[in-house]
């Protein structure tokens, strides 16, 4: 059974022929009714302050299960942002990797295609080339042949002058004897 202070200093005990003295004993009782008071003060603030420690410690204890909780929740969070991160990164590596091999295979097709033109306008030139060349050695085999030739063509010439020339004159001769022959039958005839 608990005693309070006020119980202890209130305690009267019952009167005995042979018993303890009465000044003694109530001065004891005094003393051990302060200790008693201030123990049980000292009890009480303790209970108290247990309790308060009881219930800080049971809301730090809260705290900590939220923190670890919130802790676990940030690393599947962060888990789940380092996979999604290397998702998206893959998805954006195969997206760049296509485009590329596209822009690659568009630009080896142009090259491809200016390789081809210019491989055909170099076969065109060439052609070209060799024609032109066998052309001018032509013109220039002909002119080999034509330098002998021209001083024949100028004496044919010559001949054809000359005998144009005597065509000429014959038929001026004839010309001249028709006409004379028509006047003279024109005065035979009057």
């Amino acid at each position: 059974m608990d005693l309070s202070p006020l119980e202890i200093q209130k305690k009267e005990f019952s009167k005995s022929m042979r018993g303890y003295n009465k000044e003694e004993v109530d001065e004891f009782l005094e003393k051990l009714t302060e200790n008693y008071e201030k123990i049980y003060k000292e009890n009480k603030d303790l209970r108290e302050r247990i309790e308060l420690l009881e219930e800080t410690i049971q809301s730090y204890r809260e705290i900590e299960t939220t923190l670890k909780n919130t802790l676990v929740l940030a690393e599947q969070t962060a888990e789940e942002v380092k996979a999604n991160a290397r998702k998206e990164r893959e998805i954006i590596l195969k997206q760049a990797n296509a485009e590329a091999d596209k822009i690659i295979e568009g630009a080896q097709k142009k090259f491809n295609q200016i390789n081809n033109k210019t491989e055909e306008l170099l076969r065109q030139f060439n052609l070209y080339k060799t024609r032109f060349k066998n052309f001018l050695q032509s013109q220039l085999d002909y002119l080999d042949c034509s330098e002998l030739d021209i001083s024949n063509l100028i004496l044919q010439n010559q001949d054809i002058s000359q005998e144009e020339n005597v065509c000429e004159a014959s038929k001026t001769c004839i010309t001249e004897t028709s006409d004379e022959i028509a006047v003279s039958e024109d005065t035979a005839t009057e």
